[in-house]
């Protein structure tokens, strides 16, 4: 099944994401579906509908930093996954590393965000781009975590605009990208896309064969814009 994660961001307030919650659990959903609320909302919108992915951990040597989230207490509301490494972050690939093991010790799913400049960016480049900071990140990673870990690749300079690569150019990173995973791990990670995807191309990423699920932003900040994409499936 492909996977829907919407990042909410800062957006919304209490009374908001609890209309938000309500046209969700009213409604069949044909994805596996992840919502990322601001952190102090996940308790309010918990659902057996769907799954409650965090939007950030912070790393467990932080535990003695006031407003730090750990990954056990976000493990203790019901949250079953959480978004590691923003491009806005600007995170090196050691603290992704960090993060994504406190997530799966967890027993919960890492959503890694993995990017690129505009200059690195050509089809067989950007595929030996992504999987050298996948290689960094799943340094010693035991192999019984994998089945935890998803790969979402969101060029930088398309964060945030409307205006996404094309599913052909996508697929292509991707089927290339496959073939250095699976060579050197002899596991398929899900890959994932996100960066300017909007009404009119979420679907099209979505019904492509070679892209296993979207992480959309803006577009998901509109409870209708979500429901409509269920509905026109």
């Amino acid at each position: 099944m492909k996977l829907l994660i919407c990042n909410l961001k800062m957006n919304h307030s209490l009374k908001e994401m609890l209309s938000y919650k309500k046209y969700l659990e009213n409604e069949s959903i044909p994805f596996s579906f992840f919502l990322c609320p601001a952190t102090c909302y996940l308790p309010a919108v918990y659902s057996k509908k769907y799954a409650l992915c965090a939007q950030n951990v912070s790393l467990p040597e932080f535990s003695k930093n006031t407003g730090s989230v750990s990954a056990a207490a976000l493990a203790s509301l019901g949250v079953q996954g959480s978004l590691i490494g923003h491009f806005e972050l600007q995170e090196s690939l050691e603290v992704k590393h960090k993060k994504m093991l406190a997530v799966l010790e967890q027993k919960m799913k890492a959503f890694v965000l993995l990017t690129n400049s505009l200059d690195e960016f050509y089809y067989q480049y950007t595929s030996d781009v992504l999987f050298k900071q996948i290689q960094t990140i799943l340094q010693d990673v035991d192999v019984k975590y994998y089945g935890q870990i998803y790969f979402i690749y969101e060029p930088s300079w398309l964060i945030g605009g409307e205006v996404t690569l094309s599913v052909y150019e996508v697929a292509q990173i991707f089927k290339e990208l496959r073939v250095k995973l699976q060579d050197s791990y002899r596991f398929s990670f899900p890959l994932l896309y996100g960066g300017g995807l909007m009404k009119e191309s979420v679907l099209t990423f979505l019904e492509h064969e070679g892209i296993d699920g979207v992480l959309v932003g803006k577009f998901a900040n509109d409870v209708h814009n979500v429901v409509n994409l269920w509905k026109s499936v």
